[in-house]
């Protein structure tokens, strides 16, 4: 009953991560002198894989024990002596964990069946997507950025959202809104393939209580690094099949992956600090670029990007200022026990204009570099 577990813990591994091995002997990933056997035959890490719910620095471990196969069955370097709990051991990432942040029963989850095809997002994809709301000084209120839920007490957004050189100074932020979907509607329904009427519940919108930008954000600065921020609420918010928190890349095998040329999702309303363009929520895909090939890019604008930043998109009329700024990039990601689950791999920070311009992909801040910025500022 545990093999596609050990295939989802074991496969997935990248060359870089595999343990040093000559012959049938090998060295632990902590250093310990071990043999490369069946999985199935090393007590010590099959008893691991059978521990529910498994932790993700057990589930690391394992993948990078493994050191080949056994046909179809993987091989691990079982230590030939003791070993000790893997979540004690100090050698072993653990990752960047949070007490404060949801787990991956939690975030990420709801909108596995409907990835792919069409612009218009479903009524309830992508549930922990946010719109940042303003108010100008003549009492008019409008939303002009984005982000997504990452707990029941904080949103994720871009810090020019907060402080940009666009963003009129006399502008402040008052709320977002939750479970929106059509902001054109009070009420938002579609029909469905089958013909049936589908409505959501009214949007949430929760007051804004901080406003948390990034330390070394100038808004000024053409590079635009360290372009993220946090939105504190007012009170939890509680989740629905329309209000969710999406996972962020905590544990160091997703914090590792460059997702190059690779499609991942960018999604909201097009709202940005000077313009609106859509009333219901959008999707594209969107490639990932080398950083290299963008860096070469973005140098004939005098705009040099830095190690925090990622590049996807490029391709006519095809871009991420589709999204709001401040909004996701996405991709979806397997967790040990198999469960799928939505990460937030970047937040839409600039590109190009006019937008979608060909070979002129969008910039987004790397939220894996800045997960342990996230954890920092979150308070209960």
């Amino acid at each position: 009953m545990y093999y596609n577990i050990i295939v989802l813990v074991i496969v997935a591994l990248s060359p870089q991560l595999c343990i040093a091995q000559l012959g049938d002997y090998c060295r632990t990933p902590l250093s310990q002198q071990g043999e490369c056997i069946s999985l199935l035959n090393c007590d010590s890490l099959y008893n691991i894989l059978k521990t529910r719910p498994i932790s993700s620095s057990d589930a690391d471990f394992l993948r990078r024990s493994q050191c080949g196969f056994l046909g179809t069955t993987p091989k691990v370097c079982c230590p030939t002596g003791p070993v000790g709990s893997t979540t004690t051991q100090a050698p072993i990432n653990q990752g960047i964990q949070s007490d404060l942040l949801p787990t991956t029963d939690v975030c990420g989850t709801g909108t596995i069946n409907r990835i792919y095809g069409g612009e218009k997002a479903q009524l309830d994809e992508f549930p922990w997507m946010a719109l940042v709301e303003y108010e100008r000084p003549n009492g008019q209120r409008g939303f002009y950025c984005g982000g997504v839920l990452i707990s029941s007490r904080y949103v994720l957004t871009a810090a020019h959202c907060l402080k940009g050189k666009d963003l009129p100074p006399n502008w402040k932020i008052i709320s977002v809104r939750l479970g929106e979907y059509n902001t054109d509607t009070e009420e938002d329904c579609i029909t469905t393939q089958d013909g049936q009427t589908q409505c959501a519940p009214p949007a949430v919108d929760v007051a804004v209580d901080e406003r948390v930008a990034h330390e070394s954000y100038n808004p000024f600065d053409a590079n635009q690094y360290h372009d993220i921020a946090l939105l504190r609420l007012i009170r939890n918010v509680k989740f629905s099949d329309y209000v969710k928190p999406i996972c962020l890349p905590q544990v160091p095998t997703l914090q590792s992956k460059s997702y190059v040329n690779k499609n991942l999702i960018v999604a909201g309303w097009g709202k940005t600090e000077n313009s609106s363009e859509s009333n219901i929520k959008l999707k594209l895909e969107v490639p990932v670029n080398t950083h290299e090939t963008c860096s070469n890019t973005y140098s004939q604008a005098n705009v040099r990007l830095g190690a925090g930043q990622l590049c996807a998109g490029g391709k006519k009329g095809r871009d991420s200022c589709r999204g709001d700024s401040g909004g996701p990039l996405m991709t979806m990601d397997a967790t040990p026990d198999g469960e799928i689950n939505w990460y937030s791999i970047g937040v839409v920070s600039f590109g190009p204009s006019p937008c979608g311009m060909q070979n002129w992909p969008g910039v987004y801040t790397k939220v894996a570099n800045y997960v342990p910025w996230i954890v920092g500022k979150l308070k209960a």
